[in-house]
C-alpha cells in the first residue's frame, strides 16, 4: 500500500484499541440502521400509504425503488423489529435475532423479547448429543444446527409405545374441558420413548394424577380383598 493510499483513509492514526473500539461502534451501528429499516417498513405496513398506487405490499414498494434491498431483507429486519428493542439489536445483531424468532417457532417455545439473551438454545454437540445453551453464548452456527436438529425427522417410534400413549391421553384429555390445552406428546430422547404432559392446570393436578392412576391400576384389576368374620 502507497504512502497516498494510507493517507486517505479517514482512520489514519488511530491506535490498534482505538481501531477495536471504533469497529465495535460500526458493528453497532449497522445493527441499528438494520432495525431502523424493519421499523421504516413495518411502518408502511401498518399504514395505508400504499392505497391508490400500483404496489400490493411493501416489500414491492420498496424492492421495486431501491435495488440494494431484498424482500427477505426487509421481511427478515421487520420481524425482529416488531419484537425487540432497539438496544436488542444492538446487543445481539439482526441474524441471530431473526434466527431466534424462527427457533421459537420451530421448538415451540416462549420467548421473553426484553431479555432474549436468557433464552435456553437446544445445540447439538459432538456425538450427536443435545446440551442446552444460552442464546446470549450462542453464535449464528450454534443457531443454525440446533435449527437443523429441530428439522431432522424423529425416529418412528415402536407400534405399542405409540398405543399406550393414546390411550394415556384419551384418559388423561378426557377429564378435562375441551378450552383447556392440555397435551400429551410421545417423543424420542436418547434412544428412549418420553412422554410429556403440557398444559396441566395447577389447580386440576389431582385429575392428571387420577387419569394417570386409573391406567395404571384399573379398577377391574384391582383384587378384592377377602374380609374375614370377626372372631368372638
Amino acid at each position: 500500500m502507497s504512502k497516498q493510499e494510507t493517507s486517505n483513509n479517514p482512520y489514519q492514526g488511530l491506535s490498534l484499541m482505538q481501531a477495536l473500539v471504533t469497529m465495535r461502534q460500526l458493528v453497532k451501528d449497522e445493527s441499528l440502521n438494520h432495525f431502523l429499516m424493519g421499523q421504516l417498513y413495518n411502518y408502511v405496513v401498518d399504514s395505508n400509504l400504499l392505497k391508490g398506487t400500483k404496489y400490493k405490499n411493501a416489500a414491492d414498494f420498496f424492492t421495486d425503488n431501491i435495488q440494494e434491498v431484498s424482500k427477505a431483507t426487509l421481511l427478515a429486519h421487520g420481524a425482529v423489529a416488531r419484537v425487540f428493542s432497539q438496544e436488542a439489536c444492538a446487543q445481539f445483531g439482526i441474524t441471530r435475532l431473526r434466527l431466534l424468532l424462527t427457533y421459537k417457532v420451530a421448538a415451540k417455545i416462549e420467548l421473553n423479547s426484553a431479555d432474549p439473551g436468557g433464552t435456553f438454545i437446544m445445540v447439538p454437540i459432538e456425538g450427536g448429543e443435545v446440551k442446552p445453551k444460552l442464546f446470549a453464548d450462542c453464535g449464528v452456527e450454534d443457531l443454525r444446527k440446533a435449527l437443523a436438529n429441530l428439522r431432522t425427522p424423529d425416529e418412528p417410534m415402536p407400534a405399542e409405545d405409540v398405543a399406550l400413549v393414546d390411550r394415556y391421553r384419551e384418559a388423561i384429555t378426557g377429564r378435562f374441558s375441551k378450552d383447556t390445552p392440555v397435551r400429551v406428546q410421545l417423543r424420542s430422547h436418547e434412544g428412549k420413548a418420553v412422554v410429556d404432559f403440557k398444559g396441566i392446570p395447577l389447580s386440576q393436578v389431582h385429575m392428571l394424577t387420577e387419569a394417570l392412576l386409573d391406567q395404571l391400576y384399573p379398577v377391574r384389576e384391582v383384587p378384592e380383598v377377602e374380609v374375614q368374620p370377626a372372631v368372638g
